[in-house]
């Protein structure tokens, strides 16, 4: 063995420094979806399926949130509407799917009507910013990142339902940021 000083094909001396492992990139599961015009994403563990939207009836004396009540294969869902939530305009082409949720509680069928899917993704951990402030309303994004060229808003479910959740008896603490994915 050299110390690499004069020998071209011998083995390299290493600092310590260079021997020392990087850690694999982590990665979050997010469905992306486009509502009130804009594109965002929510964590796959909250999504329980995605449906085309149909026949919603509406809910006399409903909380403004709440767009009606539908059914999917003879369950009743409450739909919410994510612009009521997060008191943005709903923008300007219409619903077309429901975002079923899971939030732990098989019993509480609710879901949000959004504008298009945009499919499943894997987004670097890494690649989430913290959001801008926001003038008036909920803050309810937990971080934004890119896509496409599209800056899309990664919602916390437990902001944008926080009125609610106390009411149904469910807390989100840490149930999106625990599927983190290696590399």
């Amino acid at each position: 063995m050299s110390d690499g000083s004069g020998d071209r094909g011998a083995l390299v001396r290493l600092h310590p420094l260079d021997l020392e492992e990087t850690a694999p990139e982590e990665f979050r599961r997010v469905i992306l979806f486009r509502a009130c015009d804009e594109w965002f994403a929510l964590p796959i563990v909250y999504v329980r399926e995605v449906q085309p939207l149909e026949r919603v009836t509406r809910v006399p004396n409903a909380p403004r949130t709440v767009l009606g009540i539908l059914n999917i294969r003879g369950r009743v869902l409450t739909l919410f509407g994510l612009a009521e939530c997060l008191e943005i305009p709903a923008g300007s082409t219409p619903r077309t799917h429901v975002v079923v949720l899971d939030l732990g509680e098989p019993e509480l069928r609710m879901g949000v009507a959004v504008q298009a899917i945009g499919g499943v993704r894997r987004i670097p951990v890494s690649a989430v910013e913290p959001p801008p402030p926001r003038d008036g309303g909920p803050d309810c994004l937990e971080g934004v990142f890119e896509v496409d060229g599209h800056v899309v808003g990664l919602l916390d479910l437990g902001r944008v339902f926080a009125r609610y959740l106390p009411e149904w008896g469910i807390t989100l603490e840490g149930r999106g940021t625990s599927e983190v994915l290696n590399a």
